[in-house]
C-alpha cells in the first residue's frame, strides 16, 4: 500500500513538473523612449557674419605671458643628456642565430636560405674560429625580434635570439 502511494506520488509531481507552463505575454505596443536632452552639451548659435570677420578677430587677440615656461629648463635637461650620451658607441640590442657549424659550405646555404624567406634582410656570415655562424637582424628589444623569428623558425629549427652589441654610426 505504501509503495503504490510512493510511486503515485512521484508519478503526480512528475507529470506536474512536465506540464506546459504558461506565461503571460505582456506585448507593449508604445516603444521604449527617454528624454536625454537634460544631459546633452549646450552650445551658442553661431553667427555667420562673425566667421567672415575672423581673420580680423584673430589679429586683434592679445595672448597672455605664459606662467609656467619650462623650455629653458628643459633645454638644459635635454642639454645635459645629449653630452652624457656624447661618448655612447652601442647599444644592447639583439640578433636572430640561424646557423652555427664548422662547415662554411652549410653556413652559406643558410645564408642563402634566409634571402628567400626575408627579402629585405642582410643577413651576416662570420668565422668565430672554430664555428661559422650566420646572424640576422639588429634589433633594440626581444619583442621587435620574435616576428622575424617567427618567420625563420620553419626552415631554422635550431635558430636562436641572442643578445648582441648595435654599434651606433656616428654621424657628424
Amino acid at each position: 500500500m505504501l509503495k503504490k502511494l510512493s510511486y503515485s506520488l512521484v508519478v503526480s509531481v512528475a507529470l506536474y513538473s512536465c506540464s506546459p507552463v504558461t506565461m503571460s505575454k505582456t506585448s507593449s505596443v508604445e516603444a521604449y523612449s527617454e528624454d536625454l536632452s537634460v544631459h546633452r552639451p549646450k552650445f551658442e548659435s553661431v553667427d555667420t557674419e562673425k566667421d567672415n570677420n575672423s581673420e580680423q578677430q584673430d589679429s586683434d587677440v592679445q595672448y597672455p605671458d605664459p606662467q609656467y615656461d619650462v623650455t629653458e629648463t628643459l633645454n638644459n635637461v635635454l642639454d645635459s643628456i645629449d653630452r652624457i650620451k656624447a661618448n655612447v658607441t652601442y647599444v644592447d640590442g639583439y640578433t636572430i642565430q640561424v646557423y652555427s657549424g664548422t662547415n662554411s659550405e652549410e653556413a652559406k646555404i643558410a645564408r642563402g636560405k634566409v634571402y628567400t624567406i626575408l627579402d629585405n634582410a642582410s643577413p651576416s656570415l662570420k668565422y668565430d674560429e672554430p664555428n661559422f655562424k650566420v646572424k640576422v637582424g639588429r634589433f633594440y628589444t626581444r619583442i621587435e625580434a620574435q616576428e622575424t623569428y617567427t618567420q625563420l623558425k620553419s626552415k631554422f629549427p635550431k635558430s636562436i635570439i641572442i643578445p648582441q652589441r648595435i654599434y651606433l654610426k656616428n654621424i657628424d
